[in-house]
């Protein structure tokens, strides 16, 4: 202890209550020196995830350790069909309001590589009406000719959905060139869910010697056919065909509350320390198995984990009224919090056909029931960020049936961990010699209470907070214990309840695109 601060142990017992995994980026559990461990980063994140709901924490986009993505997402389902689901009309009207016939240009997508940046060159496109008698195209497709180029944005028969057009871009002059911005770029190329063809990898864009002797011009190596639309003054989004997908205008970060975003140190800052600022006064020990070795579940394949889809705003805003549902370009867009996923006990095993696009390799968990030691080292902490660490744990230590979640695999059912907690401080004399009277190493640690330090960050926290925002912490604490209430999994038709939706599901979850409801609700 040195002028008033606190070091010492937080001692955890981690028993797994389902099978877990982390991977060393392959098949097998991480095992640096051949015996699964639980690594020590993944108990930090773990604890990071918990102690920044607890306080109230910053949530940025920074680069180095950022909570969210802050870019702008791209329209979805936004040529859904008057008449029909009114969430998807919605968002369809949001769409047309913006991109209209008229205001939709042709040109061409150029890159110059000795500036290294894009230009749009502007030219004129004739639209053209064929069936499958006068046209062969079979799939989205480009023809060059020195006459202009034609495009189809899809197969002109055969298929479900045959197109009635195309478009012929007639050859412009080159030098009538307006910069596209290095973000609209960025932004096109970081659209993940884009489906068809994308401008920068499509084949059937001429680059380097083809892109040279189609322009005429010894700098331009990429050249595409397009369509694009200015707004406020700037290229504001681009795409394949007349009717492309569009960026929002609002990025992720904005529907975060400013507040959130502060640059003022918040209890995460100080405790587990800015990267480019200062360290962390925290140390995470690997968790080591009590019994010697891990038991571990046979190799098998998973159940198929796709990724976060955002544009599914539906499950990732807050949706207050069921007829209006919020999108990213919405006033008063916000975010519902932090993502977490409910205890299961369900198989993880894939027992179908694997799919070797999806699930790459099989995978070989640990077993529920294995008992982990492993140790937190703080150094230096006040009496209330001692408490505010400790409010993570004091969950558990209230009511044994909260669980937490660690490594891969928690939306099917992996990763579900009970953690006991005991508190030892460093004793006066520490820091004062190296070896004890038997010749031992010297410790000096003496166990503690957790309840008089959290107490302490609780009251710090409630007069720092007004009594109507006190209400809503103590509101979203009540939500963060029933995410974790292992109890849950013991509920009737538990499974069902808590099921990801299935693109199969008759009821179509994702085309009338369901509201995610509170923990509460469900």
């Amino acid at each position: 202890m040195a002028n008033g601060k606190l070091s010492g142990y937080i001692c955890l017992s981690i028993k797994t209550m389902t099978s877990i995994f982390v991977g060393n980026g392959g098949s097998e559990f991480f095992s640096p020196n051949g015996v699964p461990v639980i690594p020590g980063s993944s108990i930090r994140g773990m604890v990071k995830n918990i102690f920044k709901i607890v306080t109230c924490g910053a949530m940025r986009s920074d680069k180095e350790d950022s909570d969210f993505n802050d870019k702008h997402l791209y329209f979805r389902a936004m040529a859904a069909k008057k008449g029909g689901d009114v969430k998807k009309c919605y968002l369809r009207q949001a769409y047309t309001s913006r991109v209209k016939k008229e205001n939709v240009q042709a040109g061409f997508l150029i890159h110059n590589k000795v500036e290294n940046q894009y230009y749009m060159v502007y030219t004129i496109v004739k639209e053209m009406k064929g069936r499958a008698a006068e046209v062969n195209a079979k799939s989205p497709s480009i023809y060059w000719e020195n006459s202009g180029v034609t495009t189809y944005t899809g197969p002109m028969k055969g298929g479900r959905n045959p197109k009635s057009h195309y478009t012929i871009h007639e050859l412009p002059n080159w030098s009538q060139k307006v910069l596209v911005e290095q973000e609209v770029v960025e932004a096109y190329k970081t659209d993940e869910t884009r489906k068809g063809v994308d401008i920068f990898t499509s084949p059937y864009c001429k680059r380097n010697g083809e892109a040279v002797d189609f322009t005429g011009d010894s700098e331009i190596d990429f050249v595409a056919p397009c369509f694009f639309m200015e707004e406020n003054g700037h290229i504001g989004h681009f795409g394949y065909g007349r009717f492309y997908r569009i960026p929002y205008r609002q990025s992720i970060g904005m529907a975060v509350p400013k507040g959130l975003q502060t640059d003022t140190i918040d209890y995460t800052d100080a405790i587990f320390g800015r990267k480019e600022l200062w360290g962390s006064r925290l140390s995470f020990e690997n968790a080591v198995c009590t019994s010697g070795r891990a038991a571990q579940e046979n190799l098998a394949y998973a159940r198929i984990l796709s990724n976060p889809k955002p544009t599914s705003f539906q499950l990732y805003l807050k949706q207050d009224d069921p007829t209006q549902i919020m999108h990213w370009d919405s006033n008063g867009a916000r975010i519902r919090g932090y993502k977490m996923y409910w205890h299961k006990r369900m198989s993880w095993k894939n027992q179908e056909q694997k799919d070797s696009t999806m699930c790459p390799h099989p995978i070989h968990p640990v077993k529920s029931g294995q008992v982990f030691k492993s140790r937190i080292r703080f150094e230096r902490l006040s009496r209330d960020e001692l408490g505010a660490l400790l409010k993570v744990f004091e969950f558990a230590q209230k009511d044994k049936d909260i669980c937490f979640k660690i490594g891969q695999g928690k939306s099917i059912g992996l990763g579900s961990i009970r953690v006991e907690a005991m508190l030892k401080l460093d004793g006066d004399s520490y820091y004062k010699q190296l070896f004890d009277d038997s010749g031992q190493w010297h410790t000096a640690e003496t166990s503690a209470d957790f309840s008089k330090y959290v107490a302490e960050f609780e009251e710090k926290l409630k007069s720092g907070l007004s009594k109507e925002d006190y209400h809503r912490y103590q509101i979203a604490q009540g939500e963060l214990s029933h995410m974790l209430d292992w109890k849950n999994t013991t509920r009737p038709d538990w499974e069902n309840k808590t099921t990801a939706m299935s693109i199969n599901d008759p009821e179509k979850p994702f085309q009338y695109r369901w509201v995610l409801p509170t923990a509460r609700k469900v």
